[in-house]
């Protein structure tokens, strides 16, 4: 009896935890190709006139602020930024008067909306994997099954064998359990605030490159994505 339930808890949790790794390395590729993309449009914008270059670089640096300071702790809640939903309007209100008269900028403008179309998937990827996709009846499920296992393993225990060997034979089982289950609580909250949870990091790392770009730039935000006051 305690072998199959043993084992049917193993293959559940297995299960489970493959998925959630799935959330989890989905919500960190997401991230990834996002920030890759905001550098890539940033880089891109060279093609155009030097205004329309600046308030386009101003515009993604802002969306990215917004991002790490706005998004990212609203995700916490699987929640989304309303700010971050401005600068995204704000560059797209740019692409629209645009110079688009020379063929360098025609290739520019198509260079522009294909990286644009990156960083909304990995946006949307990054949003999508806020939410745990462990539904609450397969955790009543794998708890349920955890606590079975230790149950069994203590009711079965053989009388005539040492307390130590009981003891450390029921721990053990308990510390597999729990750290299974612990596991796939952390998989599934990407962006909690845990060792080793998914950062900004890529983010940050795309917003200082934009920084180096010359000229220097004065994007109409805050440090924390907000709009300076006009």
């Amino acid at each position: 009896m305690i072998t199959v339930v043993g084992t049917a808890f193993a293959v559940l949790l297995a299960f489970v935890t493959f998925a959630a790794f799935q959330t989890y390395n989905g919500a960190k590729s997401g991230a990834q190709s996002e920030a890759v993309a905001v550098l890539d449009m940033s880089r891109t914008a060279a093609f155009f006139p030097a205004q329309q270059r600046d308030g386009l670089r101003a515009e993604l640096v802002c969306y990215g602020r917004a991002v790490i300071s706005q998004e990212w702790p609203a995700m916490r809640n699987g929640q989304r930024s309303s700010l971050v939903e401005r600068w995204i309007a704000g560059y797209r209100d740019l692409f629209g008067r645009l110079d688009l008269r020379s063929p360098r900028e025609q290739l520019g403008f198509q260079e522009l909306l294909a990286e644009a179309r990156n960083r909304t998937d990995g946006r949307r990827e990054r949003l999508s994997e806020a939410t745990p996709s462990v539904p609450e009846p397969l955790w009543l499920a794998l708890v349920l099954g955890g606590c079975v296992a230790v149950a069994l393993q203590l009711g079965l225990a053989d009388p005539r064998e040492r307390l130590l060997v009981h003891g450390t034979m029921i721990a053990g089982v308990a510390a597999i359990v729990t750290a299974g289950l612990l596991l796939v609580n952390f998989l599934d909250h990407p962006y909690r605030h845990y060792s080793g949870s998914i950062e900004p990091t890529e983010m940050r790392q795309s917003l200082a490159m934009i920084g180096d770009m010359k000229p220097a730039l004065r994007p109409p935000c805050s440090q924390g994505g907000r709009p300076l006051a006009s």
